[in-house]
């Protein structure tokens, strides 16, 4: 069975660049689901939104929703790389 990838936006918009990391714990703790079998990815970023999106690749057989999710991924991996570059910028190169 492969498993599936939880993907948790978390809206970062108008938080302190000190109190990220305690408020993407907090909202993280709230949603995160009790029992997942599969891989959680959390994401902080620049908007006030937050979401959850699902994605189970045993569904995906079409070619063409291979090549959506593929890139996808490949997005969610800039973004990730985007919103840690930001966070490195306001914590003067340190992540806490």
């Amino acid at each position: 069975m492969e498993a599936k990838i939880l993907v948790m936006y978390i809206g970062i918009a108008g938080i302190r660049s000190e109190d990220i990391d305690t408020y993407v714990r907090k909202v993280t703790e709230k949603i995160m689901p009790i029992t997942f079998e599969g891989e959680i990815i959390i994401l902080p970023v620049q908007c006030v939104d937050s979401k959850i999106e699902c994605i189970n690749p045993k569904y995906i057989t079409d070619n063409d929703l291979i090549a959506e999710h593929t890139q996808l991924m490949n997005n969610l991996k800039h973004e990730l790389k985007v919103q840690l570059d930001i966070l490195k910028d306001k914590n003067d190169g340190n992540i806490k």
